[in-house]
């Protein structure tokens, strides 16, 4: 009987810390998520204006091709 109790104990104990971490892990990923949104619209806007600056140049180099003499 009391291998049983012991057995219970500790498999409920276990139990009781990985849902203690699983909680606390939470709580600590989500107040983070503003802070990376935040962080990945600023790389979606350096990669957008980097990407437009390159594909004005890509047009007026096409435009200036078509347009020379040889």
């Amino acid at each position: 009987m009391l291998a049983i109790g012991v057995l219970l104990g500790l498999t409920a104990g276990i139990a009781y810390a990985v849902a203690r971490r699983s909680w606390a892990d939470y709580r600590k990923t989500k107040a983070s998520v503003p802070g990376m949104r935040k962080a990945a619209w600023a790389l979606i806007r350096i990669a957008a204006s980097k990407g437009g600056i390159v594909l004005l140049l890509c047009v007026a180099a096409a435009s200036w091709a078509a347009t020379s003499d040889n």
